[in-house]
């Protein structure tokens, strides 16, 4: 019984780098090599280099941010009388 759990470790360890071969493969095929990761290593940034980590928590954040709405109390968005929206972003934001 040994046996099968030692030849089935080194079987396990050995079909590692043909998954990620193959998914290379197959990622260069497809043209999608532009693509971002996917984030399923960014979180060893959290661990051995945090400032690097809340650097990228704040810019998702930035990207995230809505356009704010226009109210009809005259608040950061203004509905003109004439059917014309303007809206005002505080550049301190």
């Amino acid at each position: 019984m040994a046996d099968v759990f030692g030849w089935g470790t080194i079987v396990l360890v050995l079909s590692v780098p043909v998954v990620f071969i193959g998914s290379a493969f197959a990622t260069r095929r497809r043209d999608d090599a532009s693509q971002p990761s996917s984030g399923g290593l960014l979180g060893f940034d959290e661990l051995f280099h945090p400032a690097a980590h809340n650097a990228r928590l704040t810019w998702e954040v930035a990207q995230e941010l809505p356009v704010p709405a226009p109210s009809p109390d005259k608040g950061p968005g203004v509905i003109d009388a004439g059917r014309r929206i303007v809206i005002e972003i505080d550049p301190q934001q």
